[in-house]
């Protein structure tokens, strides 16, 4: 499109070069367009069309528009001016007009959008009432905000304080860079020169923040005032978590399905939040009002408590001098990312049970749920003991933990870090009901967060809390806006995953007999009731790997070197460096593999799945990468030179082409693929060619234990077919759970190739690695039986000679006589517990997604109920501060704005159950909606131009039809009935 842009580039140029001039009126005809009579002076920059006038008409049409900018012709160009030096008045409090009893004209400092302004203001005399006189409510009214309480000469405009509101909130743009943008606005030279108002601006914002706060959540019709606002109040609470009494049904409590209404919630701690030590004395406006817990109260219970939790005690870091808060504390909605009610404490020292503890607990008071859920990257830990340091806080804060049932949980992505005895207990992956709840979602809260770290830093306690929750609170607003969408694309999801999952496993299911189908869902119950107490079924038998050895090995030999030689240049070590490479390399192999898999062009959410991967992939990489300059920065001169050497590790699998995908992935140029001259030239020191060899040369020996493992239970599935499965349906079960088998054998054998590839360009020749572990073909991978009894079905070739060998030429594979094949050789019971395994993480994979499908539709059931509950709390809200000491115009804006705000949440809720509805009444789910949702649901889709929704519709619902499009009509002419008389 660009390219295509370029020949009009001259003209483009000469038409904005034709403003500088008088345009039409150059030619020598200069009379005011207005008046026909006077010659033109002036012309206004914000009106449309760039109108010129004379001075005259230009006072006249700008009675009502006092902070256009204005610009007069020195005959010579077009010089700024201004509507206070031509003679502009304006008078306030009358909607412009005449007061009977003005002030003398003052001069006023306008900060608008459009830069700054000197405006001649008369204030109004009327002494009507004390509110109608005060010079703050006449600039209020002219929705021109204060810098002051007494006699303000400084307002900045509504207009400009909702700009930076949505810039700030959106872009975490700040509020010095905003103020110099509009400096600029108004004179980018700085010879015109205007009073400097940055300290009120803060201020102002600060207030104005604040209280657009307040007025959303509906203090301002609370009779008790806003000073009765409690604890949490100022939030914005998620729709689809349970709230008994707000989007509960009847006998939830006692329901059979009572893991439907479990709270799901995440805790972690964020140590880039910090704020200086400043020793300043800052109010906050609303202490404990909205996410962040009261500081004062916070403090009071952190003093009183010396438990901390020293793997991560950060109080004497060095990083931390000078801070009085070293980061904060967090609870948000496991499920959809809203930051839980006085969710949000500053920490002082380090991520210490006692901060955290007191978050938790201030989170869930008044939260009266039966069952929940919490996910924390040290629940291991921090569960120990927390009923005995619980019982030390105030008795309110103890009642909602003291009746709920807990489950500790480990978010996913973390728990890999956590040792065998914490990886099943507290696995999302195998905890019944868990949903695919994945628990990292507080981390996403934090990309969020983290880019105002930079200024919230250096503010004051208060104004630091006042900024951090308005930006929360519209991190949840967006969130709720995003329901629509975001639970539309994970049903979908859910629905395709779950029908997937399931018949993988029931093809699965279908290979073994029902006694050991018996046994193992025994043990797998019996586990998911005491999972700390029973034998974990998920868990593979212990097997002992060579890389593990190698790596525990380097580690103490480089903690010897450091001790003796001093620290080394990065925190991470050499051979930890090498480890994380190798890990990459079989990422980038894997994703190889799935674009390889696409033989024709992509599904469009397959294609995004697929991009999504490379992105996160080529985000690893990069970050690899500034650590393995540290100790290899020879690499850099390959990377400039645009052309680096060919990647070894990644030419296991060839890559089909794909048009929308791209498969390439950066090269990680790990040693064994860079040239013997630049290999020669790393820091002799560091031995990362020889810390490579010896780590290659595990991975092999791990990789061929790997593959022989998974062959044999390949082998052993065909042999149970072979004897217990008839017809083409049972065999067809079989050849999918084979399938299933096959990727992973090809992943594994892919891994030795790489390994196997690296040794031999490592060397040293007198090793002969290509002996020790010779290169694998695509025919030594193969079973210990007969090749045509276990090939994979899916790939299957033509017939060869090699494979209709008879059983006396058969030739054993290779992989099964080498050296290491000896270490390896497992039992019959061994197998039979590999077996196991398998079926149980299969079970445990079509459970969860069956789980997450269900809960999702009882989150969309909750979400509609809790907006139809807030539409009528919103009504109620209407009348609360009706009486006689109120003025009309308060109690109409009161009445027009809980009015505006429940018609706001019921569209909402329209907007949603429209979008949802299809998806479920296709797919036989159950939508136990309030009646108007469902009705304007129904309707939207009978206008679908899908003819075979509608005609399932009618099908099922032929009597109802005909008189849910009555009561449709019905609703909405009572709804604009209802709102034509204000009720």
């Amino acid at each position: 499109e660009l390219t295509r842009w370029l020949p009009f580039r001259p003209e483009y140029l000469d038409e904005l070069i034709r403003h500088d001039g008088r345009g039409e009126f150059a030619s020598g005809e200069d009379k005011c367009p207005a008046c026909v009579s006077a010659g033109i002076t002036h012309r206004c920059l914000d009106c449309f069309g760039l109108p010129v006038f004379c001075k005259t008409c230009l006072l006249v049409a700008h009675q009502c528009h006092p902070l256009h900018a204005i610009e007069k012709w020195n005959r010579s160009f077009w010089e700024k001016d201004s509507l206070r030096m031509l003679g502009l008045t304006v008078e306030l409090n009358h909607r412009g007009g005449p007061c009977k009893h003005p002030a003398a004209p003052f001069d006023m400092v306008v900060i608008h959008i459009n830069g700054f302004h000197v405006v001649s203001v008369r204030f109004c005399g009327c002494k009507t009432n004390s509110r109608d006189w005060q010079r703050r409510n006449q600039t209020l009214r002219a929705r021109w905000f204060p810098a002051s309480q007494d006699n303000p000469s400084t307002v900045f405009t509504f207009e400009t304080l909702d700009l930076f509101h949505e810039l700030t909130l959106q872009g975490k743009l700040s509020a010095h860079d905003f103020y110099v943008g509009l400096m600029n606005r108004s004179d980018n030279t700085g010879v015109r020169g205007y009073p400097k108002r940055y300290d009120e601006f803060l201020r102002v914002t600060r207030i104005y923040r604040h209280l657009i706060l307040v007025k959303r959540t509906g203090r301002g019709h609370d009779p008790a005032g806003v000073g009765a606002t409690r604890s949490g109040q100022l939030t914005l609470e998620c729709p689809a978590c349970p709230h008994p009494g707000k989007n509960l049904p009847d006998g939830w409590d006692s329901s059979n399905q009572s893991w439907l209404y479990r709270l799901i919630l995440a805790v972690d701690a964020n140590f880039r939040l910090k704020m200086k030590d400043r020793g300043a004395k800052d109010p906050e406006l609303g202490p404990g009002w909205a996410y962040f817990v009261e500081d004062k109260a916070h403090k009071e219970e952190w003093n009183s408590c010396d438990s901390t939790f020293q793997a991560i005690e950060r109080a004497t870091s060095r990083v931390n001098d000078g801070y009085s808060v070293t980061g904060v504390g967090s609870i948000i909605c496991a499920r959809n990312g809203l930051v839980r009610p006085n969710g949000v404490a500053d920490l002082q020292k380090g991520e210490r049970y006692a901060n955290m503890d007191y978050i938790f607990l201030a989170s869930i008071m008044g939260v009266f749920v039966n069952w929940l859920l919490v996910s924390y990257d040290i629940s291991c830990q921090w569960i120990k003991n927390l009923s005995s340091r619980v019982s030390e806080y105030p008795s309110n804060m103890q009642e909602s933990y003291r009746h709920v049932v807990l489950t500790p949980v480990v978010p996913k992505f973390h728990l890999n870090a956590h040792g065998k005895a914490c990886q099943g207990p507290f696995s999302l992956n195998f905890l019944k009901w868990s949903a695919r709840t994945d628990g990292e979602g507080i981390e996403r809260g934090w990309s969020h967060i983290n880019p105002i770290a930079t200024s919230t830093r250096e503010m004051g306690p208060g104004f630091r809390h006042d900024t951090i929750d308005d930006h929360w609170s519209a991190w949840n607003w967006h969130k709720i806006t995003g329901f629509g969408s975001l639970l539309f694309r994970k049903s979908k999801e859910a629905v395709e995953e779950s029908n997937i999952y399931r018949k993988q496993h029931d093809n699965f299911t279908a290979t073994f007999g029902s006694s050991d189908i018996y046994e193992w869902q025994k043990m797998v119950d019996a586990w998911q009731d005491g999972p700390h107490n029973q034998p974990n079924p998920y868990a593979d038998p212990p097997v002992e790997q060579s890389t593990a050895k190698v790596r525990l090995e380097l580690a103490k030999e480089e903690s010897s070197i450091t001790q003796s030689e001093g620290s080394l240049a990065h925190e991470m070590s050499p051979s930890a460096l090498i480890v994380r490479g190798l890990e990459l390399e079989d990422q980038s192999r894997y994703y190889i593999a799935l674009v390889q898999a696409c033989k024709t062009r992509p599904q469009p959410n397959q294609a995004s799945m697929l991009q999504e991967r490379r992105t996160a992939l080529v985000r690893k990489v990069q970050k690899w990468r500034t650590i393995q300059l540290v100790y290899m920065p020879t690499v850099a001169s390959l990377l400039s030179s645009g052309e680096p050497p060919h990647d070894p590790s990644l030419t296991a699998a060839s890559i089909d082409s794909v048009p929308i995908i791209d498969p390439f992935v950066p090269p990680l140029l790990l040693p064994s693929s860079l040239p013997i001259s630049i290999r020669q030239t790393l820091t002799p020191r560091l031995n990362l060619t020889a810390k490579e060899t010896r780590l290659r040369a595990a991975q092999a020996e791990d990789a061929l234990a790997e593959l022989r493992r998974l062959l044999k239970i390949r082998a052993t599935s065909i042999q149970f077919k072979k004897v217990n499965m008839v017809g083409q349906r049972a065999q067809t079960r079989v050849r999918s759970v084979l399938t299933l088998f096959q990727d992973k054998i090809d992943r594994v054998a892919n891994r030795y190739r790489a390994a196997q590839a690296a040794l031999v360009s490592l060397g040293p020749e007198e090793k002969q690695w290509d002996k020790l572990f010779p290169m694998l073909n695509a025919n030594d991978v193969r079973g210990p039986g007969k090749e045509s009894d276990d090939a994979p079905h899916h790939k299957k070739k033509k017939a060869t000679a090699n494979a209709k060998e008879s059983e006396s030429r058969r030739v054993l594979s290779w992989i099964w006589t080498s050296e290491t094949a000896s270490k390896d050789d497992c039992s019959d019971d061994e197998l039979a517990l590999l077996m196991r395994c398998e079926w149980a993480r299969s079970q445990a994979r079509a459970e969860r997604w069956e789980e997450k499908k269900i809960l999702l539709v009882e989150e969309m059931r909750r979400t509609l109920t809790y907006s139809d509950w807030k539409a009528t709390w919103w009504r109620g809200q209407a009348a609360l501060r009706d009486n006689e000491h109120l003025c009309a115009v308060i109690r109409d804006g009161l009445r027009a704005y809980a009015q505006k705000q429940a018609v706001m949440w019921e569209q909402l809720a329209v907007s949603f159950a429209t979008r949802w509805y299809k998806l479920l009444a296709s797919n036989g789910l159950k939508t136990d909606w309030p009646e108007q949702y469902r009705i304007a649901a129904v309707d939207a889709s009978l206008k679908t131009p899908n003819k075979k929704f509608r005609a399932r519709l009618r099908e099922d619902h032929p009597a109802k039809l005909s008189m849910i499009l009555k009561s449709l009509s019905r609703l909405w002419m009572s709804t604009r009935v209802s709102m034509v008389r204000g009720q």
